[in-house]
């Protein structure tokens, strides 16, 4: 009982160190930084990020930007009006990406699934 006792205060002695150890300063040294910058981290973005901004650009705020004036008679089929706020704003949003998202890939040519690929195939398919 001693013995657990002994090794949960320890425990939280060693977590607690690493919790209120306050955050390491930038180093002023400038050798160091010209070996090694501090801006590494924050300049370019990484892959996701630049895939999440790339649909947004090209292919969310295309499909569900509201349609104002004149576009508005000529593409009121294609494009509906979001207005509202909050969440359901978001979900009104989703709702004109996806039927929009539907008629474009209507007109598309189908992509043949795998499984039809599979079935196909002359010894595993039908």
């Amino acid at each position: 009982m001693k013995v657990s006792n002994l090794l949960l205060a320890s425990s939280l002695l060693i977590f607690n160190g690493c919790v209120a150890t306050p955050t390491v300063a930038p180093s002023q040294n400038s050798e160091l930084l010209n070996i090694s910058p501090n801006k590494t981290a924050t300049t370019g973005g990484g892959a996701m990020q630049n895939a999440l901004d790339k649909w947004l650009k090209e292919e969310w705020k295309p499909l569900t930007q509201s349609t104002t004036g004149d576009e508005k008679n000529s593409n009121a089929s294609e494009k509906e009006t979001v207005t509202s706020s909050g969440l359901q704003h978001y979900v009104d949003k989703w709702k004109v990406y996806h039927n929009n998202k539907e008629k474009i890939d209507a007109s598309k040519p189908k992509e043949i699934s795998n499984i039809e690929k599979l079935e196909n195939m002359p010894v595993i398919g039908k």
